[in-house]
């Protein structure tokens, strides 16, 4: 852009929106164009249509490098971009289909597809530095990079899935590709390049991290397995490095604790968390506060995950988290008493005393939070270690929501909930009787007065009544990895302990069959 000319911000938002836009949407006329060409091309439509997404691709690669000249014009600029993107996503997989084309026959086709693919990556690789070092322009440059990222990503992985190269050969790409972005953030100066290479070889894996762990494969043992151990030693010491980048700006003892907070934090957190804390690393070796704030994030996100993931008893998690934020403030803490400067001689005893005393008072404060904390998690894993296990039946149910991610909403079964006429008179919170068959499936039973007891063949369990006038006896959302709604769909019955006192918990879903459902195990 022109130094004469100045745009407002939000004016060169809806340029760039524009352009994007624009060029999408000519990526797309063109792209119908030739399908409706493939169409009547008989046999070889195939090979026919990997050709002239192959030549439309270059020639929208062309135009967006002939368009790019026009740096001082924010929607010809983003127009550009967009152009170039489509062009080489177009190209990028009519490359890869003609290799297959080429080489098919040669041996199995996951090994000869995820082949194709790495090879398709390379090329990719060098007409990319070529285009971006050509346009010069950021947003490209980290488009490139995470399109080339991507693409060898998913050569891997299907080359794992075929064990042509081993099973765990997208983690080590993985984690290479992880310190390579990291290793060009920290150490090149500002420019449209490195930089941004960089950080598209550090979100790429992230975001495949996530996907990984959330698929089901490698979730739970993503730590322990000799193989994912590997990469969790390799994070570390890249961490170490990154620090090593910091001795001339903070004290030795910060860096230390540091140190040690975040290698404990990479070993116990899954790797997308490890890659999280990398990127708050490099951004502060390069001063860069953009990627910091995504960094930030990111590891916010996945600690959440990590805790709300149901690979681990609630305690279990407690007891990490606690270690971690304990870590945290110890590292606070002796930062910060090693960082005062030394106290005069003069009423120094006094202050001396009142810092203990108030570093003291703050621990006994951390202990007595963490221990209602837990105490009240054990208290509640103890209760549920006498419970019933029964099934509710289920009613019609929602598999996906868009908002939360992938959970089922239960809507339970009428059959288990007293006439509506009597729920109007019923407290806000109370407990009924369901009765069991000889199969422990649940219906209502009674409601029970004063003192009253369940039969052999009934059960107690708490309600609390809604606003809309309606009976909730436990949880009424069952959360799941993404990738495992198949699993669960079939489900007609909700798994629920009732402990003695009427508490219940949600512990999974069954079928028809009352068997329980699940994704297949892992091997």
């Amino acid at each position: 852009m022109s130094a004469e000319r100045q745009t407002p911000w939000y004016a060169e938002i809806f340029l760039a929106i524009g352009g994007w836009i624009a060029g999408l949407l000519a990526a797309i006329a063109i792209f119908a164009m030739a399908a409706a060409l493939v169409a009547g091309a008989g046999g070889d439509s195939f090979t026919i249509g990997a050709a002239i997404s192959v030549f439309v691709g270059a020639g929208f690669v062309g135009l967006g490098l002939m368009v790019s000249a026009s740096r001082d014009a924010d929607f010809a600029h983003h127009f550009a971009i967009a152009c170039i993107a489509s062009g080489l996503t177009a190209a990028t997989g009519g490359v890869w289909a003609l290799l297959f084309e080429l080489f098919e026959g040669s041996g199995p086709d996951a090994a000869v597809i995820g082949t194709s693919g790495a090879a398709t990556a390379m090329l990719l690789a060098l007409s990319g530095l070529a285009i971006a070092s050509k346009a010069r322009d950021a947003i490209l440059t980290f488009l490139i990079a995470l399109a080339v990222y991507g693409v060898a990503m998913a050569a891997f992985v299907i080359l794992r899935a075929d064990h042509a190269l081993g099973r765990h050969t997208d983690h080590y790409f993985t984690t290479f590709a992880t310190v390579a972005g990291l290793w060009l953030f920290a150490t090149s100066s500002p420019g449209p390049l490195r930089r941004p290479a960089g950080a598209a070889l550090m979100i790429g894996p992230m975001l495949a991290y996530a996907l990984m762990e959330n698929a089901g494969s490698v979730f739970g043992v993503i730590n322990y397995h000799p193989n994912w151990m590997i990469g969790a030693v390799i994070f570390i010491a890249a961490a170490l490095w990154l620090l090593w980048l910091l001795r001339d700006r903070y004290k030795p003892i910060a860096l230390v604790a540091t140190a040690i907070i975040f290698a404990a934090a990479i070993a116990l957190l899954p790797s997308a968390g490890g890659v999280a804390i990398l990127m708050i690393l490099t951004a502060f070796a390069a001063n860069h506060r953009g990627l910091a704030v995504v960094g930030v994030i990111a590891g916010i996100w996945f600690i959440g995950r990590f805790y709300y993931d149901l690979s681990m008893t609630l305690l279990e998690k407690s007891a990490v988290m606690a270690g971690i934020g304990a870590l945290i403030l110890g590292g606070a803490l002796l930062f910060w008493r090693f960082s005062q400067p030394p106290a005069p001689t003069s009423g120094g005893a006094r202050r001396s005393r009142h810092g203990a005393a108030a570093l003291a008072g703050f621990a006994a404060m951390l202990l007595i939070a963490a221990g209602l904390v837990n105490s009240s998690v054990w208290r509640l894993e103890s209760a549920f270690r006498e419970a019933n296990e029964i099934y509710l039946p289920l009613g019609p149910r929602d598999p996906r929501s868009i908002i939360q991610g992938d959970y089922m909403v239960l809507a339970y079964g009428a059959e288990i909930y007293p006439p509506d006429s009597a729920i109007w008179p019923l407290p806000r919170d109370g407990e009924v009787f369901l009765k069991l068959d000889e199969n422990k499936v649940a219906s209502f039973s009674r409601l029970p007065g004063a003192a009253d007891s369940p039969e052999p063949d009934e059960i107690r369990i708490d309600y609390v009544k809604t606003a809309d006038n309606r009976l909730r006896y436990v949880a009424e959302s069952f959360f799941f990895q993404e990738g495992e709604a198949r699993a669960f769909q079939p489900a007609a019955f909700a798994i629920v302990r009732v402990a003695p006192d009427g508490a219940a918990r949600l512990v999974g879903l069954a079928d028809a069959n009352r068997v329980t459902l699940g994704p297949p195990a892992t091997p």
